[in-house]
This record gives structure tokens, C-alpha cells and sequence, in this order.
């Protein structure tokens, strides 16, 4: 596969038609859309991706295993997505013959198949590594079989594991968390490409006091949805009723079960299971505000294509995102139980045209944030020397 162009060989678990991994597909996936479509004779794009979807042993539909896909509408590269028994060495090397990548781009850190191993590869061949930690390094995941990453990261830097990689953070939050636990490591900042299809919705007309809310994303304690749920079922909801729609994959049932005991006669709370990012648009149709206690969030797609749906945000400030009120975008809240209750019962309250104007200021900054040059630019250095 011989190019003039900067040859990228991308590393991804998941990959679409994979979607329920979530934000880590989503950051790999615009990535691709973006700098192909704005620098296609430039750089050019290879993806290694696993044949399954997250907690999933059968084949994705819709795709061939061991052989190159062309490229689609849905992913504007070739893709050889491969069964579990062929992530073995073997068969990095082979790919690795098929491709000559000048870049390797991984986006996991802990992973075997799909780091560690193509990582020794590329080093062995002299092929420049790019790794996006997607999060890994921040405090809430790694409360999460904390000490066997403990293990790992005190043997990584023993052993110079992430010598002469560079890191892709999204945000100067996930650069710092790399300089914490891989020393003297070479970081670049380029935040991730929210999604650029998304259609402003009409509002969701708002009755008095009634209020439509959506938690979207992985069914897991580190998303704390528990918090926000306990809140609302201690909060007086007898004049005004809230129904919260859990979308995403459930990881944990008991989790999930959890959070449905939950519901009581002003406070409903369903389970849609996940959904497929072009069926999102429906689901955003009936939601009032995007809901996210998360107790670690690298960068927060949800958070972004909600904004480009028109739907403002109440989360912690657990996110890059801050000063959310004085935006205009929604509320960034202390994980404190009294804040968010002052706040649950205040936004019952919010009147059609302030609920109109947070929903214009909502679309304005997704534009902001998804067509921006400097976006583009910081994210083609990662692979251009």
C-alpha cells in the first residue's frame, strides 16, 4: 500500500457499525471524517478494529472479517475488522507488511491486543506512535480495578512501556493526568470532533412544571447516575412530574435495576437500552435537558451532540465543560445532594422562552465547537511531524 501520503494505522476495539462502546468510537470516527474530508491528499487512513461490539460475541452486521472494507459513507477509510483469535501478534505483523503506516494510532491504554502488542510492533519497525488514553487516566476510571491499573502504570514507567510515545489529550484536564502518571511524556492538545451532522430540533414543548430529562450513555457507576436519581426522589416532585430516559448499554444489570427502584409516582424512569447514534435525533426529540452526574467525563460527546440538538445540559463538574449558567447552555454542579436540588427545583420552574433562548445558545456553540480550523489543524499535527 504504497502512498505519497502520511499513512495512519488506527487501533480501535470498537468501530462502526460498533456504537456501544460510546464516546471512544465517536472520537476515533470524527477523527477519521474530519481530516479525511478536509485533508484527504494529505493523510490517509487505515483501522484494526475488532469484529464485535462492546460486550457482544456476535459478528457485527453489515461488515466482512479478515479482509479490507472499502470505504464507506459511515467510515471513509479501510477497515479490516478481525475476529478475536486473529488480534495474536501474527497478525498485527502481517498488517503492519500490508500497510507500511508512517503513524500508529492507539486508543486504549490498557489493552493487550489493541495497545501494548501493536505498540511493540511499531516500535520494533521505527513507525511514529500517537495514543489517546480516552480517558483512562482520570480519576473516576481509574477507581475502577484501581489496583491492577495501579500495578500497570508503576510497571510502565519501570519499564519505559510509553518511551517515545506521544499523547493525544483532549483537553488540558487529560494532559495534566498524562504528566501525572507517565513522566516526562510528550502530550499534544487536540480536542475530539464532536459529531458535524447533527440537525437543530424544535423545542420540546415544555408544560408547567413538568420535565423531560435523558441520561445518555453507558449503564455504569462511574456515569453516577445513582446520585442524581437518589436526588430527584427525595426532591417534591408532587406538582411536578419528571420522567428520566436511561439510553445506552447496560454493563451492569445490578447497577441498572438500582436505578429504576428509584422511580415513585412523580419521578418515572425507563430503560430504552442502547441506541444506534443515527436513531439519536428521535430520542432528543422528547428531552428537555441532557442529564449528566458523571463522576469523570474526558470530553463528553453526549454532552456536545446534545447542545447540537438544541438541548441544554445539566451535569457535574466533572467535565471539561464549565460556566455552563452564565453560557446560557444548561448547569456544570458540584456532586453536592443540596446544589442539585436548589437547581432541580429551580429548572421545573423555567419559563418556554428561557428554555427557547438556552436552546439557540446551545446550537450556536456546537457550531463553534465542530467547524472551528484551529480544530483541525491541532488535530492533523498529531500525525504530520
Amino acid at each position: 500500500m504504497d502512498s505519497p501520503k502520511t499513512k495512519v494505522l488506527v487501533a480501535a476495539q470498537w468501530f462502526p457499525p460498533a456504537f456501544k462502546a460510546g464516546g471512544p468510537i465517536r472520537s476515533v470516527s470524527n477523527l477519521i471524517h474530519a481530516l479525511n474530508g478536509k485533508f484527504h491528499s494529505e493523510i490517509e487512513f487505515f483501522v484494526f478494529a475488532g469484529a464485535y461490539d462492546l460486550g457482544s460475541d456476535d459478528e457485527l452486521t453489515g461488515i466482512k472479517t479478515g479482509v479490507w472494507n472499502d470505504p464507506t459513507e459511515q467510515s471513509p477509510c479501510r477497515v479490516i475488522f478481525q475476529k478475536r483469535q486473529d488480534w495474536s501478534k501474527k497478525c498485527w505483523n502481517t498488517i503492519f507488511d500490508e500497510v507500511k503506516p508512517d503513524v500508529l494510532y492507539l486508543n486504549s491504554l490498557f489493552s493487550l491486543p489493541f495497545s501494548l502488542r501493536p505498540l511493540k510492533i511499531a516500535r520494533s519497525r521505527g513507525v511514529r506512535i500517537v495514543l489517546a488514553p480516552r480517558g483512562m487516566l482520570g480519576e473516576g476510571a481509574l477507581k475502577i480495578k484501581p489496583l491492577k491499573k495501579f500495578v500497570f502504570l508503576s510497571l510502565a514507567r519501570t519499564w519505559g512501556i510509553f518511551r517515545d510515545v506521544v499523547f493525544h489529550a483532549s483537553t488540558p484536564n487529560e494532559a495534566e493526568e498524562v504528566k501525572t502518571h507517565v513522566h516526562n511524556a510528550e502530550v499534544i492538545e487536540a480536542q475530539n470532533f464532536p459529531d458535524p451532522t447533527i440537525k437543530l430540533l424544535p423545542i420540546l414543548e415544555k408544560k408547567q412544571n413538568t420535565l423531560n430529562l435523558l441520561c445518555l450513555g453507558r449503564v455504569h457507576p462511574v456515569k453516577n447516575l445513582h446520585f442524581a436519581l437518589r436526588v430527584l426522589s427525595g426532591t417534591d416532585l408532587s406538582n411536578s412530574p419528571v420522567h428520566v430516559n436511561i439510553v445506552g448499554p447496560d454493563e451492569d444489570s445490578d447497577y441498572l435495576k438500582s436505578l429504576l427502584l428509584f422511580s415513585n409516582e412523580h419521578l418515572g424512569i425507563t430503560y430504552s437500552g442502547p441506541v444506534n447514534p443515527s436513531n439519536l435525533a428521535a430520542v432528543f426529540e422528547n428531552t428537555h435537558f441532557l442529564l449528566q452526574p458523571t463522576s469523570h467525563e474526558n470530553f463528553g460527546h453526549s454532552i456536545v451532540e446534545s447542545w447540537g440538538y438544541g438541548r441544554p445540559v445539566i451535569i457535574s463538574d466533572k467535565t471539561p465543560w464549565r460556566d455552563l449558567q452564565s453560557a446560557g447552555l444548561g448547569y456544570d454542579l458540584p456532586l453536592n445532594s443540596e446544589v442539585w436540588t436548589k437547581y432541580f427545583e429551580e429548572i421545573l420552574q423555567i419559563p418556554p422562552d428561557k428554555l427557547a433562548e438556552q436552546s439557540a445558545n446551545c446550537r450556536d456553540k456546537y457550531d463553534q465547537l465542530t467547524f472551528a480550523i484551529e480544530l483541525l489543524s491541532a488535530n492533523l499535527s498529531l500525525f504530520k511531524k
